[in-house]
């Protein structure tokens, strides 16, 4: 078997990449706690988690608990393209500002892709189950190599599928070479002892050939199949048992993301729900574990939540993992599935919201945000003001205002779009009785792509007994960056 070597593979030592003390460096910032469910049920001291950080370091940190216990694996990485990618941030009601959300070029050129690619393809063999599977997706830029690559860490044995995702390129011009229109994703499994599930709810829909042919009587649904003998031409009712075949390794029924629907999170590289569905329903059971460490919008998670499986999420970009952590709290808005034309409307399973050590305290402003020449100024954090109504054992909050230090130094365009102090905040949320460490979630409201409207006065909260209490509250902003403050309250 042929494999594939580039300049820092040379140096690749495993045992490095097992730090006993990493586990460490995580630790919970939020927990969230949603309605009991079947997976809180399968295992009482399981919480979802939703994880900011680089994903080596957060892997290496998860082997001393889940390795070996992950049941699917699926990651959508940069696809080595040279390019920049966008997102949309979302500013007030009505403004939008179009940043970039991540570069895909690479210092060191394609062996510095490969070294990247690789180390955490190794981490992520650690973490699957046996009977584990691992979905890559990729594009025409790299999968040639990252298909050896593979090769190498899972064995040649283990190649089950390259799965060609087709879609419509209608926005592309060019006349000079046949115009590329699909994905691939490669889809391994950690051993020959893996899942895969015949469900038919990740079947692929008949032919409108077949759909206009088929019939109904008394034992079911049925088609006529064609053919002749001894020149006489025959028919035969051919019955169906499901709605749709199983599906090929070319899949075309599945539409890429638009801005008009429901999932639509403002990413530019962002993933139907659609095409996670067929991968978690045929490698995973309800509750298992999946994971995604390239969780980006959080497609993988929120597929998995309304599937019933645990999940684990990770993203470098705090962006990301906001957006993901407003995707989860809105899942009941979402497409159901099992039925696209409703509304799930179900609420969200428990999850915490771990951070990396050295992510807490830094603090800075993406690149794209600000002036140019303003790149490598130092900046305070933002500030807000509240005011707090007692009325017995009842409390509500009001956010009055917020101020960025930063505003003269912001992008001129981004800045204009910024009329009011509330276009700054794009969710606050409320822990009525803080005891330190984490914080507990007991209100939150946040905007969303399709629903622009925040609320600066919380619900009332009602305590059940008379003392004196610790109110924290936490602002985020449309940068991605959070505020926090603490209030004693004399019930």
């Amino acid at each position: 078997m042929p494999f594939l070597n580039w300049n820092k593979k040379l140096n690749f030592n495993p045992e490095k990449l097992y730090d006993k003390n990493s586990y460490k460096s995580l630790y919970i910032d939020e927990i969230h706690s949603g309605l009991q469910n079947l997976k809180e049920k399968a295992s009482d001291s399981w919480n979802n988690l939703l994880i900011q950080g680089d994903n080596k370091k957060v892997m290496q940190a998860l082997l001393k608990d889940l390795q070996g216990k992950i049941n699917l694996i699926y990651i959508d990485p940069p696809f080595f393209t040279g390019g920049h990618f966008h997102f949309k941030t979302f500013i007030g009601e009505k403004n939008i500002y179009v940043s970039k959300a991540y570069s895909d070029s690479w210092d060191g050129g394609i062996d510095t892709y490969l070294n990247f690619l690789y180390e955490r393809l190794f981490l992520m063999k650690e973490l699957l189950s046996k009977t584990g599977s691992i979905y890559l997706h990729l594009d025409w830029h790299i999968s040639h190599y990252i298909k050896i690559l593979l090769d190498d860490l899972f064995g040649e044995s283990n190649f089950r599928n390259e799965v060609i995702w087709a879609y419509p390129a209608a926005s592309v011009q060019t006349r000079k070479f046949f115009i590329r229109s699909y994905d691939t994703i490669f889809f391994y499994t950690k051993s020959d002892e893996y899942l895969f599930r015949d469900d038919p709810r990740i079947y692929m829909e008949y032919s409108n050939r077949v759909k206009s042919a088929l019939k109904k009587d008394e034992k079911g649904i049925f088609y006529y199949r064609g053919g002749s003998h001894n020149g006489k031409k025959l028919s035969r009712k051919v019955y169906v048992d499901a709605e749709g075949i199983f599906p090929r390794d070319v899949w075309n029924d599945i539409p890429y993301i638009r801005a008009n629907t429901k999932e639509y999170q403002g990413f530019s590289t962002q993933k139907p729900e659609r095409l996670l569905k067929r991968i978690i329903l045929a490698s995973s059971n309800e509750n298992d574990i999946v994971a995604d460490f390239f969780c980006g919008t959080g497609t993988t998670l929120a597929v998995a939540e309304k599937l019933g499986r645990r999940w684990i999420g990770c993203d470098i970009t705090p962006q990301s993992v906001h957006i993901c952590r407003k995707r989860i709290l809105d899942i009941k808005n979402s497409n159901d599935l099992l039925n696209w034309r409703k509304l799930y409307k179900k609420g969200y399973s428990s999850f915490k919201l771990l951070v990396m050590n050295h992510s807490k305290n830094n603090f800075h402003i993406p690149e794209e945000y600000t002036k140019s020449s303003d790149i490598n100024i130092s900046y305070k954090k933002p500030d807000f003001e509240t005011s707090i109504k007692v009325d017995e054992k009842t409390i509500q909050i009001k956010i009055t205002n917020y101020n960025a230090p930063y505003i003269n130094h912001l992008d001129p365009d981004l800045k204009q779009k910024i009329s009011h102090f509330s276009d700054w905040i794009d969710s606050w949320m409320i822990d009525f009785n803080y005891q330190g460490g984490p914080m507990n979630c007991d209100w939150v409201t946040f905007r969303t792509p399709k629903n622009r409207k925040l609320q600066l006065i919380s619900s009332n909260f009602l305590y059940k007994m008379s003392g004196t209490y610790t109110i924290k509250v936490k602002v985020i902003n449309i940068i991605g960056h959070q505020s926090e403050k603490e209030y004693n309250v004399k019930i």
